[in-house]
């Protein structure tokens, strides 16, 4: 009764979520699809053969222990993430990073486990195969060592998560920042509960109880094969999936498609809604009644380009254009100064590998990071300056190196993005230009609004932060074109609070 509970709890964990999209070997291990490996033993000799098996085991060893350090790291902070993601609050942005970080760990240590059970799932299709009986056991114990303790990952991380409907939702959403492709959950969960792949399980698990007894009297004098034994009879999975029938599982599969069906209809309609908003903005989105009062204007730009540090936040008006009446609130876009090739270098970035895409544009002056209709992209301060107001905030604390590291990379992995016409804070994929602001300094409790169902962030809930003892303060403050030197940060309080 208790084995088939835990069949039941746990087979209902694997379809914690949509397996509408198929998994992707290709992309899951990024083009590096690894090969079939048996054949090549039939040209070994008894002796090569067991040191590259031994090899093998001695790697995958690495790997597995990386991950399970790692795994325990993750699944202590699951709890706590589940208890967050009941509250009525958005996502911080240092919840996103730190997130959005573990899963692409997650998944970087899961791949070479993968590959191993690729390279090695042959062996059990190869009885005709001229190699001995002793490598062709340790092949098939190395891979049912990879996939009990991969099924042990999916089971105690990515389970836990697809049950958290926010979690799943995050998840499922694409992030080239870090690298995650759409439907990632999705794809992994196709992928451990397709009945190929646990049919194949549970026939090597088969293989292995009937073996037993002489896979452990040659385990005597052979520790990799000993360590293989261990990762399987040490798995919380393995005893379920020995158990495993399928029964059931119409019943699991009715569960995934309700889940489908309620995460998809939410798609809808946040696509609705973004191409509703995107459509509109594109139809007045290029309407100027003028130019900005401070559009090339020369004296204005070198006196910002020489207060301008690295890290500073923008703010822009611009009072001319339709859309900037629809953003709520005085100021109607924000952006992220990522600094010069010299302050780079200053603080050890310009050879970082997300730095190096865009040193020729950092050399020729796009020094602003900022999301656009178009996109998010680097811009140049001239281009910037077609506006009538314009700011610079500052963190009030003088930033630490690895601090501001921190703040522009995290600016830097927002290029590329399409603009967000949902202004959903929580999706990644695609962000708004305050939204830039928000993941970059992810250390701020930036203040956010909830509407229709979705949380929102808006450039005045930028600028707030330089008001009432905020974490930031205003260094230069232009208003309907000029420079205002008294007062400014109350003038910029008032015009925000008449808004």
């Amino acid at each position: 009764m208790l084995n088939r509970f835990l069949c039941f709890a746990f087979t209902m964990m694997l379809a914690g979520c949509s397996t509408g999209v198929n998994f992707n070997p290709a992309a899951f291990f990024k083009g590096n699809t690894p090969k079939k490996q048996c054949k090549q033993y039939s040209q070994l000799s008894l002796a090569d053969a067991n040191a590259k098996m031994d090899l093998t085991i001695y790697q995958l060893q690495h790997n597995i222990e990386r991950s399970l350090v790692f795994r325990e790291k993750i699944t202590a902070n699951l709890a706590k993430l589940t208890q967050y993601t009941d509250q009525d609050k958005p996502f911080s942005p240092l919840l996103i990073d730190k997130l959005s970080q573990a899963i692409k760990t997650e998944i970087d240590l899961m791949r070479p486990i993968l590959a191993t059970a690729v390279r090695h799932g042959c062996w059990i299709k190869h009885e005709k195969l001229k190699v001995k009986n002793s490598i062709k056991l340790k092949g098939n114990m190395i891979v049912l060592a990879t996939l009990v303790s991969l099924y042990d990952e999916y089971g105690t991380v990515f389970a836990v998560i697809s049950e958290n409907d926010r979690l799943r939702r995050f998840l499922n959403n694409a992030d080239s920042g870090y690298d995650r492709d759409e439907y990632l959950l999705e794809s992994l969960t196709k992928m451990f509960i397709d009945s190929d792949l646990l049919s194949y399980t549970t026939e090597l698990i088969q293989e292995y109880n009937q073996g037993k007894d002489v896979i452990e009297q040659l385990a005597q004098g052979d520790d990799n094969l000993a360590y293989l034994i261990n990762v399987v009879e040490q798995s919380k999975s393995f005893p379920v999936l020995l158990e495993m029938d399928f029964f059931d599982a119409a019943n699991y599969r009715r569960k995934v498609r309700r889940r489908v069906t309620s995460d998809t209809l939410q798609n809808i309609g946040r696509a609705t809604i973004n191409g509703l908003s995107e459509g509109f903005s594109n139809a007045v989105g290029d309407y100027e009644e003028r130019k900005g009062l401070l559009y090339q204007d020369k004296q204005v730009a070198a006196a910002l380009t020489s207060q301008l540090q690295i890290g500073d936040i923008l703010l822009e008006k611009t009072p001319f254009r339709l859309t900037d009446s629809m953003i709520p609130g005085h100021w109607g876009h924000a952006a992220v100064w990522i600094g010069t090739e010299q302050e780079l270098k200053s603080i050890g970035l310009w050879q970082h590998a997300l730095v190096k895409p865009y040193q020729q544009q950092i050399q020729a002056g796009e020094l602003i990071a900022e999301s656009l209709r178009s996109g998010t992209q680097l811009s140049s301060l001239a281009h910037f300056l077609n506006v009538d107001d314009v700011a610079i905030v500052r963190s009030k604390k003088l930033l630490s190196k690895a601090q501001l590291r921190e703040t522009i990379l995290l600016a830097l992995r927002q290029i590329g993005k399409a603009y967000d016409f949902n202004f959903d804070v929580e999706t990644t994929d695609k962000i708004v230009c305050s939204q830039l602001v928000y993941l970059a300094y992810s250390h701020i409790q930036w203040p956010t609004e909830s509407t229709l169902g979705r949380y929102t962030i808006s450039p005045d809930n930028i600028a707030v932060k330089a008001l009432n003892d905020g974490p930031f303060e205003l260094m230069v403050f232009y208003h309907d074109g000029k420079l205002m030197k008294n007062n400014p940060l109350e003038l910029m309080g008032t015009l925000m609070k008449n808004e």
